[in-house]
Parts: C-alpha cells; sequence; structure tokens
C-alpha cells in the first residue's frame, strides 16, 4: 500500500501534468491569459511556466522529498500572485488550467491552492 506522501505526490503531479497540458494545447490563448493577468513577458511566460510544471509533476514522481517543496514554492508564488490581483479588485482568469477553466479569479482559486500546497507539504515530509 503507497504512503500518503507517495499518494499526495502522484496526485499533485497529475494535477501539475494537467495544468501543463492545457497551456501547451492553446499557447496563443496562454500568452492573451498571461498577458491579461498583468505578468511581463507573456510570450515566455507561456512557454516556461508550463515546463516549469512539468519539471515539478516529474521531480514528484522520481523524487517527492525534492519535488514537494519545488511544488510548494511555485505554488506559494502563484497564490501570491493571485492574491495581489484579487485585492487589487482584478478578476481576469488566472489562467492556471488553460482554457479548460476560464471562470473569473475568486478567493475559491486561492482555497484551492492551499490544499494544493498542503499536497506538496505531505509529499516532502512524507
Amino acid at each position: 500500500m503507497p504512503s500518503s506522501a507517495t499518494v499526495a505526490a502522484a496526485l499533485l503531479a497529475v494535477i501539475f501534468v494537467v495544468a501543463a497540458a492545457a497551456k501547451f494545447r492553446d499557447p496563443v490563448a496562454t500568452r492573451r491569459s498571461m498577458s491579461g493577468f498583468g505578468l511581463p513577458s507573456p510570450r515566455l511566460l507561456a512557454v516556461a511556466v508550463p515546463v516549469t510544471e512539468v519539471a515539478t509533476a516529474a521531480l514528484l514522481v522520481v523524487d517527492p522529498r525534492t519535488g514537494g517543496p519545488c511544488a510548494v514554492a511555485i505554488l506559494v508564488a502563484f497564490t501570491t500572485l493571485m492574491a495581489g490581483r484579487l485585492l487589487a479588485g482584478h478578476r481576469e482568469s488566472c489562467g492556471c488550467f488553460g482554457t479548460w477553466a476560464v471562470r473569473p479569479l475568486s478567493w475559491r482559486d486561492l482555497a484551492r491552492n492551499a490544499a494544493l500546497i498542503a499536497l506538496g507539504i505531505a509529499a516532502a515530509f512524507g
């Protein structure tokens, strides 16, 4: 029976792969989403973010004690950015899952990320 850390790492890896695949599937929409979210260099980030997500997923599978902290760092950065946008009154979609989920940004996105951060912590310390 797999440990809870292994399950947490695998679940988080799948989520990162799904997010990356959604961004890779429609790079134009990904660039547009990143630009609309106020990020600099959307053309570069539209490639760098999903590549980083795939690399993090691989780390989570190969070595959860390394992948877990990487996932937590990325998720904390994304969550901080989203919180800042929300506090500034911006509601455009974060594009976290590409065009698969384009609803307006809300505090539910922060709650989702908090749960994902908990999975990353479980993977790292399991």
